[in-house]
């Protein structure tokens, strides 16, 4: 607003007759009640928006079967001790990890082999080269078993392996045979494409020239009959055979032999003048290794961590970053179990960067009020196969520059497991905070297609969560509703309910406070004190709610004052209700979208969106 010289803001609005208050609004709100949260041996109890971890295990644990190290702070035992403390505590918390695993992180001499002690000046300009050399170091130590560490315990390196057409296999990973140093799987075959193809490992030929299709098996001393080397481990000292019931039985092992099943019949290594493997890594498969590379940082420096993320994508791998500044810290190294607590955040990022489509792994399930546990069912969600998505967008320097879109999946009902996927568009002069209709129809097929590879059936409703748009955007709103509706009927034939919530964080310019009385000067000047503190903070799930929006506050305040949401409902398609089960109320959305924000996988905090 002009004014002339010497004229204050003040006296500028007044010109306009616009005065400012000195008091804030008051307005009812109401919190909601937090969730229980549950492990598979306790519960939790949430205070404020968080909750802890020590003592529990994980409701669903995921599998880490190998990883590698890159150490950039050149301290060796803080590298090491980082290391075996997040395996142990990982360990504790459910995660399975075989015991050999557990061996090479307890081991120094093992653990040298699948690390990569960084020396340079440049780290974060190194950080390729330097993770595909820890890549490199694991895939040496395991996959070809350089140490003879496999062979010694008469067992195999164990993972997933991924044909040209991406079906799936359990594997074992079994090292050159022959010069050329390629390496061979042995195929978990049950219930699979090509059956009898899979079942094979070994091509052979024997002494009197004949050539037999076999596959490699197990002889133990307790029976005659041969055990599948998928069923046959090394744990805590001791082989093991898997056994019908379900358990494991400890056994002797006599030696490998092969198993023709045409004829039925077995050979023995001396029996083979010659033999080759069946299926090549090198050739039609892609094998799943390592599960998680480690990346031991100095400080936390934003710049390597970006780096080494990039980097972990562009080699198809997750990474796990750790800070030796924050582990080593003087409060950790007063009481030891201050480091198990950071061992736990880390362990709980693990089990969600891990979990598959066949572990299903979550660290934990939430029950809420008139819900049921164990299922892990969100409220409205759960109900009827209900497909949830998230986006986002952010924007590049300049006119030229791209725009970034990202979108993340639920996967299951309880919104805990996330499927993500990015897209890039040219950035609209016009209209930066739109999607464009191409992108808009990719993001749905590609989630669409997620969602049946996971629940095995198409969703039969959708519900968009939809940041960053501005309110001057608002009339392009419309065209995103439609490449969505028209991205649904090309990928499932039909349409299917939509509802459209506007989710705004960055351009809301107040604060929610709790409202105390005061009475005096005093008073007033304590509550001026408390709410430039924590105190002030409105409790975790705040809401204040309007005709077809509302505000929340979802996350517990930790510094400075909490920031509220604001979700608007500009289109629910959904509201009704259908065969009997609730349609999405206001009340049914706002509970769902506080019920979500407990359930980021990776963090023990509520997030506050």
């Amino acid at each position: 607003i002009a004014g002339g010289e010497g004229a204050n803001f003040r006296d500028r609005l007044n010109r306009w007759r616009i005065e400012i208050g000195n008091h804030p609004v008051e307005e009812m709100a109401k919190a909601l009640k937090a969730p229980q949260i549950e492990f598979r041996n306790t519960n939790a109890s949430a205070k404020n928006g968080s909750f802890g971890l020590r003592g529990v295990r994980f409701s669903k644990p995921a599998r880490l079967t190998s990883f590698a190290v890159v150490d950039f702070t050149r301290n060796e035992s803080s590298c090491y001790n980082f290391v075996e403390t997040v395996m142990r505590v990982a360990k504790g918390h459910g995660i399975d990890i075989p015991s050999m695993i557990m061996d090479i992180s307890k081991m120094k001499p093992f653990l040298d082999l699948v690390t990569e002690k960084y020396k340079g000046q440049d780290a974060e300009g190194d950080a390729l080269d330097t993770i595909r050399n820890a890549i490199q170091k694991a895939e040496i130590f395991h996959l070809y078993d350089s140490q003879h560490f496999y062979r010694k315990k008469n067992v195999f390196f164990q993972t997933h392996c991924f044909s040209e057409e991406q079906d799936e296999f359990e594997c074992l990973v079994l090292p050159p045979i022959n010069k050329d140093g390629s390496l061979g799987l042995l195929l978990g075959y049950c219930n699979k494409k090509n059956k009898k193809k899979n079942y094979f490992s070994h091509r052979i030929v024997t002494y009197d020239g004949k050539e037999h299709d076999v596959r490699l098996m197990v002889k133990i001393d307790c029976t005659s009959s041969l055990i599948d080397p998928l069923d046959f481990r090394f744990h805590n000292g001791r082989n093991q055979a898997y056994r019908r019931d379900g358990t494991w039985k400890d056994v002797s092992f006599v030696d490998h032999c092969f198993l023709c099943p045409e004829t039925n019949s077995e050979f023995a290594e001396q029996d083979i003048q010659s033999k080759k493997f069946v299926h090549l890594v090198a050739e039609k498969w892609r094998v799943d290794f390592p599960s998680i590379v480690f990346a031991y940082k100095t400080t936390d420096d934003k710049a390597l961590y970006n780096r080494i993320k990039v980097v972990s994508n562009y080699f198809s791998v997750q990474s796990q970053c750790g800070v030796m500044e924050t582990f080593n810290n003087e409060r950790n190294q007063k009481n030891p179990r201050n480091k198990d607590e950071y061992a736990s955040n880390v362990a709980t990022k693990l089990n969600a960067k891990l979990s598959t489509i066949h572990d299903k792994a979550v660290s934990w399930t939430s029950m809420y009020d008139g819900g049921s546990g164990g299922d892990d069912q969100l409220p409205w969600v759960g109900k009827v196969p209900t497909m949830v998505i998230g986006v986002g967008m952010v924007h590049g320097m300049g006119k030229s520059a791209k725009s970034v879109v990202a979108a993340s999946l639920c996967l299951d009902s309880g919104c805990m497991r996330l499927s993500l996927s990015c897209f890039i568009q040219k950035k609209s002069e016009k209209n930066s905070d739109t999607i464009s209709v191409g992108v808009m129809k990719d993001i749905i097929k590609v989630s669409i297609e997620n969602y049946v590879i996971e629940n095995n059936c198409n969703p039969e409703r959708l519900w968009m969560q939809r940041d960053g748009i501005s309110d001057g955007n608002f009339g392009m709103i419309n065209v995103e509703i439609e490449s969505m509706k028209e991205a649904v009927r090309e990928k499932l034939g039909h349409d299917i309910p939509v509802t459209f919530v506007i989710c705004q964080s960055q351009q809301l310019g107040f604060r929610m406070v709790p409202f105390v009385p005061t009475s005096d000067r005093r008073a007033a000047s304590r509550v001026a004190s408390r709410v430039a503190s924590r105190v002030a903070n409105v409790p975790s799930g705040t809401v204040l709610e309007g005709p077809n929006s509302f505000y929340m506050i979802a996350q517990g305040g930790m510094k400075g004052t909490s920031k509220p949401v604001k979700h608007i409902v500009y289109l629910n398609e959904n509201e009704r209700p259908v065969n009997g089960h609730c349609g999405l109320t206001m009340q049914n959305l706002i509970n769902c979208t506080y019920q979500m924000c407990w359930k980021y996988p990776s963090a023990t905090k509520v997030c506050h969106v």
